[in-house]
C-alpha cells in the first residue's frame, strides 16, 4: 500500500470508531466532504500539517495513521457507518 492509501484508510478506520459519518467527520474538522472522501479512498496527497490535523481529531499519535494491520481492516469496513454500527 502507499502512504496515500495507508492514511486514507486509517482515516475512514478512526472515522468508524468514532462512529462519524464523512459528513459529520467535515463538520467536526471543516473539511469539505468530497476532500475527505478524496482522502479516505488514498487519492489525497496530503501535507504532514494535514496528517498531524487528522490524528489530533481522533486524538491518537499520527503515526498510527500509517499502520498497515488497521488500514486492512478498514478495507472490510461497509460503505456506510450506520450499516457498521447496527452489526
Amino acid at each position: 500500500m502507499t502512504s496515500m492509501e495507508l492514511v486514507g484508510l486509517n482515516t475512514k478506520w478512526y472515522r468508524y470508531q468514532n462512529n462519524l459519518t464523512q459528513e459529520q467527520y467535515a463538520n467536526k474538522t471543516k473539511f469539505k466532504m468530497a476532500y475527505i472522501s478524496v482522502i479516505e479512498t488514498g487519492n489525497a496527497n496530503l501535507t504532514c500539517k494535514n496528517i498531524d490535523f487528522i490524528a489530533k481529531s481522533f486524538k491518537i499519535k499520527p503515526e498510527l495513521l500509517f499502520n498497515e494491520e488497521t488500514a486492512k481492516m478498514a478495507k472490510k469496513l461497509p460503505a456506510r457507518v450506520d450499516m457498521y454500527h447496527k452489526q
